[in-house]
């Protein structure tokens, strides 16, 4: 394969970049797909609350907290979840992303999924930075997640979100390392660090000033950023089960904006941190 920079990559071409990177695994996925058994009939489900302190938004100075609902829910090959709710289906290293995904394929330690998601985008209300500024629509997202899973509770996972309505939500790509280990046959703790890039519409809509509203509806300056490296993050989740379907849950993330989302006007406070904790009731496994 001949070699190549990943990021100038992205810059020009997010989504062939991500694909690209994809193709070897879907290649081989096909070579078997998602083993019968996994789409017997039955379903697994959890359902709870949480509580998370974090900032308004990536590099807002200001900090929020809300409770959201837990919601998980797989049928064979797929999964519906929100809050969280589909990593607390099983004590695995599926992190089971959010929306709703279809497991595609599966060859040895290779699994490749696919999903749907809404995004909430983004309003300025409440806000004194970003008042003033457009509103990013919420739009439908489209995802393809490539994941391996090494022996030793070790995980990879490369993740390409794009905007499916062209609301100018972009298209961003995650990638992470995940580490599990039980403490207990009822206690797992997760350590994960990952990097996310984003091409020019993602950054242009949550990071840039347009030059029409700077010094007329907001004080900022204009800023227009391009596509590349959006942020790094490290964290810790813990899960316990505190009776026989009853589970504990809670985490905290640390970030950092990177390139031009950190030299962005909006970012007040480019590193940050974020809490939760939960409390679900999952059934029946």
């Amino acid at each position: 394969m001949p070699c190549m920079n990943p990021l100038a990559s992205f810059r020009a071409r997010p989504a062939a970049a991500a694909l690209l990177l994809a193709s070897p695994l879907v290649a081989a996925a096909q070579l078997r797909p998602v083993p019968a058994q996994e789409t017997e009939k039955g379903f697994t489900w959890a359902l709870g609350a949480y509580v998370a302190n974090g900032p308004s938004y990536p590099g807002s100075a200001e900090r929020s907290t809300g409770v959201r609902p837990v919601i998980g829910l797989e049928v064979g090959r797929y999964t519906i979840s929100s809050g969280g709710g589909g990593s607390l289906l099983d004590f695995d290293l599926d992190a089971r992303d959010s929306g709703v995904t279809a497991r595609l394929f599966e060859w040895d330690h290779f699994r490749l999924s696919a999903g749907l998601r809404l995004d909430g985008g983004r309003k300025g209300e409440g806000d004194a930075i970003l008042s003033g500024l457009p509103d990013v629509k919420r739009t439908l997202r489209g995802r393809l997640s490539a994941i391996y899973d090494f022996p030793e509770h070790l995980s990879l996972r490369s993740t390409l979100n794009q905007d499916l309505l062209g609301h100018g939500g972009g298209a961003t790509l995650q990638t992470s390392a995940r580490y599990e280990f039980r403490i207990s046959d009822r206690t797992e703790i997760s350590i994960g660090a990952g990097f996310t890039l984003a091409d020019a519409t993602y950054m242009r809509s949550f990071m840039g000033v347009p030059a029409g509203v700077a010094g007329v509806t907001t004080a900022l300056p204009a800023y227009q950023p391009g596509g590349g490296m959006h942020s790094t993050d490290v964290g810790l989740e813990i899960k316990t089960a505190v009776a026989d379907r009853w589970v504990v849950f809670g985490g905290v993330r640390y970030q950092q904006l990177r390139g031009d989302a950190r030299r962005s006007p909006l970012a007040v406070k480019p590193d940050s941190y974020g809490v939760s904790l939960g409390l679900a009731y999952r059934c029946c496994r």
